[in-house]
C-alpha cells in the first residue's frame, strides 16, 4: 500500500469518526425543528451540518453520499424551505440514509436507495411559487432608494441589456468576528451570480459591519442569490427586492449578455469532486467553511483523538506494574523479616513509597482518560423514543438528567443496548395510551425519564416512567403457567423476587406481539449484561405511577479494591465496595430454616451462603468460628461463610479463558505479588445460585457453590496460564 493510501484510509477513518456526530447533531436539530417549526435559525444549523457532511464525503471520494447531500443543502438554502410542513421528516429521513450509507461505506457493500429522499427533496422545492417567487418580490425604485446618478444609470442600461437588477440587502451577523471580511465574502459571492452595479456604505466605514447593500445585474432568481448570501456565522440575514424596469423575459433575453459568473465556473460550482480529486469550493463556501471550523479551532487543537484500544494497552501495562509492585512489596517484606536491622530497609521503603504514589496518580491518570460523560450515550434517545413512540401511537416525552456523569467507555458501550430495551419496554409496555391515561386522571403525554449519577464506588443508571406499573400477580401467573415455578412456591414469593422473573429468556405479559414488544426476547438481554458487567439491575414499581429500572454498575472493570479470603484452603476475592460488613459467630449459631442457613444478625435473620462444604465428621463442629462477610447485592442482603480472611488488596482483573473454569460464579482471576492466584466471585450470579437451588435433603444445606475439583486443578497457582 502506498504512502497516499495510507493517508487516504487514516482520512476515511477520521471522517467515519466525525460523520457520526455529524449524524447525532443533525437528529438532535431535526428534533428541535419538529418542535419549533419554520425556526429559520435551526433550519441554518442543518444546512451547515449538512454541507459540512457534503465537503467531508466529496474529499473522501464518497461521490453518492457528497451528491444528495449536496441537493438537501441546495433545499435547505431556499427561503421557503424553512417553513415547510415535512422539513423535520425530510431531516430525519436524510440522518437514516447518510447513517445506512456510512455503514455500506465500511463494510464496502452495496448503497441503499437514495431516491426516497431525493423525492422528499424535490417535493420541497417544487412547491407553488417557489422556483419564480423572487420575481414576485414587491419593485423597489432605485430613486427611493438614494443612489447616486452613475448608479442609476448603471441600473438603467443594465436593464436595458435585459438582465434583473436587484437591491440586495445582506444583515452581518453581531457575533461575526470579521464583519469587513464578511461584508466582502458576500461581494465576492454577488459577483460569481452577475455583475455589481453599486455597494454600500464604504468598507472602511463602521455602519459596514452591521449592514450591506449592493446594486446586481443577474439572470439568477431572488431565491438563489439569497441562498448564495446566506454564509453561516457570517449573514444573519438576506433580502434580495426586484428594481423596477424594462426587463425582458428569460425566453427573450440576448444570449450574448455576459456575466460574471460563467457556464463553465456555474457546473463546476454544482459537481461534485469524485474519488481521488480534491474537494473544491467556491468562495462563499470556502468562507462558510472557514467561519464554521474557526470558533472551535481552540478547542480542537487541545483535542486528540486516540483509539481505544491503545488506551487499554496502557491500563494493561499498568495493572502489570501494580503487579510488579506487589511483587516488589512482597520481596521487601522478606528482606525486613531477615535483615530487620540493615541501613537498607529504610532505602528500600521510602523507594516503595513513592513509586507506589507515582504509580497510583498514573492509574488515576489512565482511567480519567478512560472516562467520558452518559451525555454521549444519552444523546442517542431522543430520536429513538421519538420513533418508538410513533410506531406505538402515544405521546411521551423524554426527560434526561446526570448526562455529565463519567462512566468508564466499555462500560457505557455495553450497556447502550440494555437500556435501549428498557426505553423502548418502557413505552410499549409500561406507558398507557393518551385515552387510559385521561381516564386515570393522568396527563395525556407519558414521561420517560433517563437519569444518571455516582454513588460510592458505583455510578447508578436508571430507566423510569409515569405508566400502569407492573402487576406482580399477573407476572407470578405467568412464571407458573410457563412451568418456571410452582404454585406452591409462588405463593411464598416477594414481590422483588416475583419481579425478577421478567428477566427470564422468553417471559413476556404482552397480549399481543408488535414490533416494539412482546417477543420475551431482550430483559434477559439486560441482566445477562448487567452480570458479565459486575453489576445489578433492580426494578421498583407502584401499581398505576409507573415503573423503575436501577442499573448499578462499577466505575471500572480493570482495576477494583478487594477483599480477599480463604475457603478451604482456597484463595478467593470479591470487590471491597460490596462488604458491608464482617461479622464473627460459631457453628452453633447458625440455623436451618426450611433446609437453608441463616443467622441471627442483631434484630435481621440474614440468609447465609456457604462457600465450601461443612466438616460434618468434626466433634466440636459446633464450637468452630466462623467469618461471615455481609454481602449487600442491590437491595439484597445475605452472608457469605468463609474460613479466614486474608485482607485488602488492590486487584488487576484478568480475563478468564473459558476452558480455565466452567462455573459462571466466577468473574475473573488476578495474580497476587506471590505469584499466587485468585480468583474473583461474581456475586450476582452467587446470589442467583442461591436462590433457585433448593436443598431437597435435611442435611445437604448449601453443600458448597463454588468451584468442581477439576476446575481448581486448572487453577493451582502454577497454573496462572489461563488468565489473559
Amino acid at each position: 500500500m502506498s504512502q497516499s493510501d495510507d493517508r487516504m484510509a487514516e482520512l476515511r477513518e477520521l471522517f467515519f469518526e466525525s460523520a457520526q456526530e455529524l449524524l447525532q447533531a443533525l437528529n438532535d436539530e431535526a428534533l428541535k425543528l419538529e418542535k419549533h417549526p419554520g425556526d429559520s435559525e435551526i433550519v441554518r444549523t442543518l444546512r451547515r451540518i449538512v454541507h459540512t457532511l457534503k465537503g467531508d464525503a466529496a474529499a473522501c471520494g464518497y461521490r453518492e453520499l457528497s451528491e444528495v447531500a449536496h441537493e438537501l443543502e441546495d433545499a435547505l438554502a431556499l427561503e421557503s424551505t424553512a417553513a415547510h410542513a415535512t422539513l423535520a421528516e425530510v431531516a430525519f429521513t436524510a440522518a437514516d440514509l447518510f447513517s445506512a450509507m456510512l455503514a455500506a461505506y465500511r463494510k464496502r457493500a452495496k448503497l441503499p436507495a437514495r431516491d426516497p429522499l431525493r423525492k422528499m427533496v424535490k417535493k420541497l422545492t417544487e412547491e407553488p411559487g417557489v422556483k419564480q417567487s423572487g420575481r414576485k418580490k414587491a419593485a423597489v425604485s432605485a430613486k427611493a432608494l438614494g443612489w447616486t446618478e452613475y448608479e442609476k444609470l448603471a441600473v438603467q442600461k443594465a436593464q436595458e441589456e435585459g438582465s434583473v437588477v436587484y437591491h440586495v440587502q445582506a444583515q452581518i451577523d453581531p457575533h461575526c468576528a470579521m464583519p469587513i471580511a464578511g461584508r466582502q465574502l458576500v461581494q465576492n459571492a454577488l459577483a460569481g451570480m452577475g455583475e455589481v452595479l453599486a455597494a454600500r456604505p464604504e468598507a472602511g466605514s463602521s455602519a459596514a459591519s452591521k449592514q450591506a447593500e449592493f446594486l446586481v445585474a443577474t439572470e439568477k432568481t431572488a431565491e438563489e442569490i439569497c441562498a448564495k448570501c446566506r454564509i453561516p456565522t457570517i449573514v444573519a440575514g438576506v433580502k434580495a427586492d426586484l428594481l423596477p424596469g424594462e426587463v425582458a423575459s428569460p425566453a427573450k433575453r440576448p444570449t450574448k449578455r455576459s456575466v460574471k459568473a460563467t457556464e463553465p465556473e456555474a457546473a463546476a460550482a454544482s459537481e461534485v469532486p469524485t474519488a481521488g480529486e480534491p474537494a473544491s469550493l467556491t468562495v462563499a463556501e470556502e468562507a462558510a467553511s472557514e467561519a464554521t471550523i474557526q470558533p472551535h479551532t481552540t478547542l480542537a487543537e487541545n483535542i486528540l483523538r486516540v483509539d481505544a484500544e491503545r488506551i487499554d494497552s496502557v491500563l494493561n501495562l499498568v495493572g502489570e506494574l501494580i503487579i510488579g509492585k506487589s511483587m516488589l512489596q512482597q520481596a521487601l517484606n522478606e528482606f525486613t523479616k531477615l535483615h530487620p536491622k540493615d541501613a537498607l530497609r529504610g532505602k528500600f521503603a521510602d523507594a516503595m513509597a513513592f513509586q507506589a504514589r507515582v504509580l497510583n496518580d498514573l492509574q488515576r491518570s489512565v482511567m480519567k482518560i478512560r472516562m467520558v460523560p452518559v451525555e454521549q450515550l444519552f444523546r442517542r434517545f431522543p430520536r429513538m423514543v421519538r420513533d418508538v413512540a410513533r410506531q406505538c401511537g402515544k405521546d411521551v416525552e423524554l426527560v434526561l438528567s446526570g448526562q455529565d456523569t463519567d462512566l468508564d467507555k466499555s462500560i457505557l458501550d455495553a450497556i447502550a443496548e440494555p437500556l435501549t430495551h428498557l426505553a423502548r419496554n418502557a413505552i410499549g409496555h409500561g406507558l398507557e395510551s393518551a385515552d387510559e391515561r385521561q381516564t386515570a386522571g393522568k396527563s395525556a403525554k407519558g414521561t420517560l425519564r433517563l437519569g444518571a449519577y455516582h454513588q460510592g464506588n458505583q455510578v447508578i443508571v436508571e430507566v423510569s416512567d409515569d405508566g400502569r406499573g407492573m402487576d406482580a400477580q399477573r407476572i407470578k401467573a405467568k412464571a407458573i403457567e410457563l412451568g418456571l415455578v410452582t404454585a406452591e412456591d409462588a405463593g411464598r414469593l416477594n414481590e422483588a423476587e416475583t419481579l425478577e422473573f421478567v428477566f427470564r429468556p422468553g417471559f413476556s405479559t404482552a397480549h399481543e406481539v408488535t414490533e416494539v414488544s412482546g417477543r420475551g426476547v431482550g430483559m434477559d438481554v439486560v441482566q445477562s449484561v448487567l452480570h458479565r458487567l459486575k453489576g445489578t439491575v433492580q426494578i421498583e414499581t407502584h401499581a398505576g405511577q409507573g415503573t423503575t429500572f436501577r442499573l448499578k454498575l462499577p466505575l471500572t472493570l480493570a482495576i477494583i479494591k478487594a477483599l480477599l479470603f480463604q475457603v478451604q484452603q482456597r484463595l478467593y476475592a470479591i470487590p471491597l465496595n460490596s462488604v458491608v460488613e464482617i461479622a464473627r459467630t460459631r457453628e452453633s449459631e447458625v440455623h436451618q430454616v426450611d433446609h437453608y442457613e441463616v443467622l441471627q444478625l442483631r434484630n435481621q435473620v440474614l440468609p447465609l451462603v456457604r462457600l465450601g462444604r461443612p466438616r460434618s465428621d468434626d466433634p466440636d463442629r459446633g464450637a468452630t468460628k466462623l467469618f461471615v462477610l455481609v454481602i449487600s447485592v442491590g437491595e439484597r442482603k445475605f452472608g457469605l461463610i468463609v474460613d479466614e480472611l486474608e485482607g485488602e488488596e488492590e486487584l488487576v482483573i484478568k480475563a478468564l479463558d473459558d476452558h480455565a473454569v466452567s462455573t459462571d460464579l466466577v468473574s475473573g482471576a488476578s495474580i497476587l505479588g506471590d505469584g499466587r492466584v485468585v480468583l474473583i466471585l461474581n456475586l450476582s450470579a452467587v446470589v442467583e445460585h442461591f436462590a433457585r437451588s433448593r436443598p431437597a435433603e435435611a442435611g445437604g444445606v448449601n453443600s458448597g457453590l463454588l468451584l468442581s475439583h477439576a476446575d481448581r486443578a486448572r487453577l493451582s497457582p502454577g497454573a496462572a496460564g489461563g488468565l489473559s
